[in-house]
């Protein structure tokens, strides 16, 4: 019982941390001079504790010394090549951070990890967020904290929604308006808008459609006065500057060059199309070791941005099959119930046109503990206030 308590206590204050270890090692990464990454020293010391935990459960002992048997193979492969061993250990923890950490969401049970404890870590990010602004820290640790608002946004708007509590309504809004206002990236802000939208929806359709012509317009109206407020906040955004500069510079002169695949591929995913061959064809070029362990971190100028490639890229085939029958068998042995599994598609759908989200452990925890948090929902909703 005892030893169930200090589990509990350590992920509960590791999940609480978690945006303020991302918050570190940004301003590591701007304003220190360390050569070792402290936010992967304190994550992999979890991982690491947890890989542990799970071994002693026999259900997990098999998936996890298949793991074991391509780490060291993979390692001894990458040292035998003469690759940076510390940027390949890394990037074996960021790559088998979500599998690992789905495993143990799975199953673990902490009713205190629940929609409420997700609001307030969402309100953490925020801050997080707005703190990274000002301080103008690497756009990447803004894409991350903004993927995980993206993903998180509904089940923290649908828990708002419910609630009876006026001032947090208010609080929540003007929050998620900040975001709005702040976020540049145009697919997590275009994510943001379809998200709320999705769940207002899901939310309000049976009334629009069986209720009469006043809670019909209250639901238009309420869908009005959001698609109005996110118009208005993105127009005068930095946002709205950085997507004028995008089209302008994408050289579009008649309404064909809209649908080239170039444009397509400049314009939402970034160029990480055109970056596939650079990263796929070195894989498949240079022998058994390659192809099977993948050319590593080390190996690649630029990642595609597109998470899939990536992970086969940097793992090899060997690596890239054990994360995909990972993952999707912890996804098929556990239910998600709708809104989670709204939220984790979400998530899913964003590492296809962003990259680093199913690769980044920060969001590979917060993707994990919807397995809890879908689990605890009906008992934590009879007793929501």
């Amino acid at each position: 019982m005892k030893k169930k308590k200090i589990l509990d206590i350590i992920v509960m204050v590791f999940l609480i941390l978690n945006p303020l270890i991302d918050l570190f090692g940004c301003f590591q990464d701007k304003y220190l001079n360390i050569p070792v990454s402290i936010n992967y020293i304190i994550r992999g010391l979890f991982f690491l504790g947890i890989f542990i935990y799970l071994f002693t459960k026999k259900d997990n002992r098999k998936m996890l010394i298949v793991f074991l048997v391509y780490f060291l193979l993979a390692i001894s492969s990458y040292f035998m090549r003469g690759l940076n061993l510390y940027e390949e250990l890394v990037n074996i923890l960021k790559i088998f951070y979500l599998p690992i950490m789905m495993i143990f969401f799975a199953k673990y049970r902490n009713e205190y990890i629940n929609d409420r404890f997700i609001l307030d870590t969402y309100f953490l990010y925020i801050v997080t967020f707005i703190i990274m602004y000002i301080f103008k820290v690497n756009k990447d640790y803004l894409n991350t904290i903004g993927v995980i608002l993206v993903g998180l946004l509904p089940i923290t708007l649908n828990y708002v929604i419910e609630s009876k509590n006026y001032i947090l309504k208010v609080v929540f809004g003007l929050a998620l308006a900040l975001s709005i206002y702040l976020i540049s990236t145009k697919l997590i802000v275009l994510g943001v808008f379809l998200v709320t939208l999705c769940t207002l929806f899901g939310k309000y359709k049976y009334e629009f459609i069986y209720n009469g012509f006043k809670k019909k317009l209250k639901v238009l109206l309420i869908f009005l006065a959001f698609i109005g407020v996110f118009a208005l906040l993105v127009r005068f955004s930095p946002f709205y500057t950085n997507v004028k500069t995008q089209i302008i510079g994408l050289n579009i002169h008649s309404f064909k060059d809209v649908y080239k695949l170039r444009t397509i591929d400049r314009f939402v995913f970034s160029g990480g199309i055109s970056r596939v061959d650079n990263v796929m064809g070195p894989l498949l070029k240079h022998g058994y070791n390659n192809i099977m362990y993948g050319i590593g971190k080390t190996g690649i100028v630029k990642y595609t941005g597109i998470d899939i490639f990536d992970i086969f890229a940097t793992t090899g085939l060997f690596g890239g099959v054990i994360f995909i029958i990972m993952f999707s068998f912890i996804h098929r042995r556990t239910e998600l119930k709708k809104v989670y599994y709204f939220s984790y598609l979400v998530f899913v759908i964003t590492s296809i046109f962003i990259g680093s989200v199913l690769i980044y452990p920060s969001i590979s925890l917060i993707m994990s503990t919807l397995y809890l948090v879908s689990y605890n929902s009906n008992d934590f909703i009879k007793n929501k206030k």
